[in-house]
């Protein structure tokens, strides 16, 4: 995101990297596998950016819906759960508005707290 905000006519992306990279706090000990240019087919056009957030954002879809299964009183084979999911998410396909037909399934809109823990970062436990 800070790339899409920086002016891009007078840019050192080298020195961007590191103090980007210096501003997360990141350990020397992990260099960084892919640089800028590896992510170029990300910036060229406006359509992969706009599908690479949507990739993005099913799999925070995926990994919370995955937490309610695991949540729910019969786990992965909840079938009150599962009725719901097919009631609020499968069968009205785009009859319901995406983000309300997500709440009616979950009883609450999708956290990415769900995908951190998936991939193993640490979440904070909120109170």
């Amino acid at each position: 995101m800070k790339f899409h905000l920086a002016d891009p006519s007078n840019i050192d992306v080298d020195k961007f990297e590191r103090e980007t990279l210096a501003e997360l706090k990141m350990p020397k000990e992990l260099p960084m596998r892919h640089r800028t240019p590896h992510f170029s087919h990300v910036f060229s056009s406006e359509g992969y950016a706009t599908a690479y957030y949507g990739y993005m954002w099913a799999d925070v879809l995926t990994a919370d819906a995955t937490e309610a299964f695991a949540e729910a009183p019969n786990g992965f084979y909840d079938k009150e759960l599962a009725d719901k999911a097919v009631k609020y998410l499968f069968a009205p396909r785009n009859a319901i508005d995406r983000p309300e037909a997500y709440r009616l399934f979950r009883g609450r809109d999708a956290r990415i707290e769900a995908l951190m823990k998936d991939r193993g970062f640490p979440v904070p436990v909120s109170e």
